[in-house]
């Protein structure tokens, strides 16, 4: 009986231990599990915005939809500005400006004669090429001018939810009046905690978004806003 008595009350200790240890473990990992799903989240607003901005630049509002926005990044074309050289001070100082270099320049390519350019100091031979300022517009495909660094970027994931299971980013477009009365052009991209934290714990889940509901806060990341004008911002920001 005593036997039995210890057994049981070992268990009991070991039981207790674990329960202590869950407790203080749990919420650990769903900190840890958040903090990196949120960076990839994240990742995916700030490309969402970067789309959205360059969207907005050419077409002079933003994409209603992720259809739209994918589109025109496979199809649409940005002007892009070709840059060779910048005016030096002493050649601004002189009165010397791009639209009159640009003239100069195209002048001695249409007669071959460049001795006016050089004496600007708008051409010279370098390494044994000719090089020239130049400023010119070029169309360009959407998705190259707006991830340039990402050749391999994939137009078709753009609006999905990392972490998700295929959840789209909920994304609307308004226009929001100034104190002054100009109207400017919003858009806001978002998604809640229960998207991308879905199937951790419960408990845990539930804690984080009343907590931010009860302070008046986005339960989830989202960036711009349909209500006020915050240049895009982020909510993590």
């Amino acid at each position: 009986m005593k036997t039995f008595v210890k057994i049981l009350l070992v268990l009991v200790v070991i039981g207790l231990g674990w329960a202590v240890f869950n407790s203080i473990q749990v919420p650990v990992n769903f900190d840890k599990t958040k903090t990196a799903r949120e960076r990839a989240v994240i990742k995916e607003l700030i490309d969402i915005r970067a789309a959205q901005v360059a969207y907005k630049q050419e077409n002079n509002v933003h994409a209603a939809n992720f259809e739209e926005l994918r589109n025109w990044l496979e199809t649409g074309k940005v002007t892009t500005i070709f840059r060779v050289m910048e005016l030096t001070e002493k050649q601004l100082e002189d009165g010397m400006t791009e639209a009159k270099a640009n003239a100069i320049v195209r002048k001695a390519m249409a007669t071959g004669d460049w001795k006016e350019a050089e004496e600007a100091g708008l051409s010279s031979i370098v390494g044994g090429k000719r090089v020239s300022f130049v400023r010119d517009t070029v169309p360009e495909l959407a998705k190259t001018a707006v991830f340039r660094d990402r050749p391999d970027f994939d137009v078709q994931k753009l609006g999905i939810v990392p972490f998700s299971n295929g959840a789209v980013f909920a994304m609307d477009t308004a226009s929001v009046m100034t104190s002054s009365g100009f109207v400017i052009k919003v858009f806001e991209a978002s998604t809640t905690y229960d998207v991308y934290l879905g199937d951790l714990d419960k408990s845990e889940l539930r804690n984080l978004t009343d907590k931010q509901v009860q302070i008046g806060k986005y339960p989830g990341l989202k960036v711009g806003s349909l209500t006020e004008i915050n240049n895009y911002a982020g909510n993590w920001e």
